[in-house]
């Protein structure tokens, strides 16, 4: 059974394909049933008429659906498919004609559609089957152009997915290597005034690699995790500025049963850090998660007085345009986010209403 999913998986494309060729020849030839006379005789007879459709009709069709159409119409070699169409047109009929005369002459009994024609009169017989050609080819070019265009949407979703998500793998990937970078030079401060804080920093460190490296490699992870994280960081940062209750953190609401894409909630705290202002003082980074029913968070910072020189980091920061990006591919239209902005304060509004 497993076996069997396995290779309806791989060739579920194949499948319907055929599928539907199937049902398209099925009521084809119950067209040709429907129109023939009611005293058409034995299933033999009816059987060698299917037979005749099936040596004309249907390597007529495949050849301009798998050769003609690809490769001189698609292929902008429309002269030599307008030739090949004309001579195809004007020969089929006397294929057809051969075939039909046999049917009549060794199965008198079967009254086939345009028997009457076959045995009295060629040209209407030949005009009737030039337009029986002109049909087939036109299914042919209607169900060719059909399925590649479903192909051709199908093959260009999976290309928009692959680059979205390559897309969305490199905004994340740019978190780590500059949160890696600034977090070693916070423990080489600590360690160069040889603070007895540096240990703990280092251990810090590495829970967060850990989660960063092993841990978020999902789409989503629960709330809590993040949460856990998100302290986890702030933990460090308060051993960098020796300042305990730097960040008022104040979270509320069902966390417990809410999921979140990963490290989404850090680079908005990170550049808090970065850009903050006063960071010495206790409650300089506010704080608020709210889980009840959307996921409601919110960051402000003291903004530096203008006028004031500051010293950045030279690797920069993860700016709001990368966090934006990857909040436009992960929830698409199921969230907000505001930027309120004054002299002295910056402050930023994110509503997830999506869970995960």
């Amino acid at each position: 059974m497993t076996r069997l999913r396995l290779w309806f998986e791989k060739h579920a494309q194949d499948v319907v394909v055929v599928s539907l060729h199937a049902v398209a020849w099925f009521l084809y030839f119950g067209m040709f049933f429907l129109t023939a006379s009611p005293q058409g005789g034995s299933p033999t007879n009816r059987f060698w008429y299917v037979i005749s459709i099936v040596v004309t009709d249907m390597p007529l069709f495949y050849y301009f659906y798998h050769n003609a159409i690809p490769r001189l119409l698609a292929g902008k070699r429309g002269w030599l498919f307008t030739g090949l169409l004309l001579g195809v047109t004007a020969l089929y009929p006397l294929v057809r004609y051969g075939s039909d005369l046999l049917i009549t002459y060794y199965l008198p009994e079967f009254q086939a559609p345009l028997t009457n024609l076959v045995t009295t009169q060629f040209w209407p017989a030949y005009g009737v089957r030039g337009l029986s050609c002109l049909f087939v080819i036109s299914m042919a070019g209607m169900g060719k152009f059909t399925f590649d265009w479903f192909k051709n949407a199908r093959i260009r979703r999976e290309l928009e997915n692959q680059n979205l998500t390559s897309e969305l793998a490199f905004l994340k990937s740019q978190i780590n290597p500059h949160f890696l970078f600034n977090t070693l030079n916070n423990i080489h401060t600590l360690a160069y005034k040889k603070s007895d804080g540096a240990p703990e920093a280092i251990m810090k460190l590495s829970d967060l690699m850990r989660y960063m490296l092993y841990e978020s490699d999902t789409e989503v992870v629960p709330l809590d995790t993040e949460i856990a994280h998100l302290k986890s960081f702030i933990g460090l940062q308060a051993l960098r500025f020796k300042t305990r209750n730097i960040v008022q953190l104040d979270i509320s609401g069902d966390t417990a049963s809410k999921m979140i894409a990963p490290l989404l909630l850090l680079p908005f705290v990170e550049n808090a850090f970065k850009h903050g202002y006063n960071l010495k003082k206790e409650g300089a980074i506010v704080i608020n998660l709210n889980a009840d029913d959307d996921i409601q968070f919110s960051v402000e910072n003291e903004q530096v007085p203008r006028g004031m020189a500051t010293q950045k980091d030279e690797a920069g920061g993860i700016g709001l345009e990368n966090i934006n990006r990857r909040l436009e591919l992960i929830y698409k239209a199921d969230y907000t986010l505001a930027v309120e902005e004054s002299s002295s304060h910056f402050k930023i509004n994110l509503t997830l209403k999506r869970n995960g």
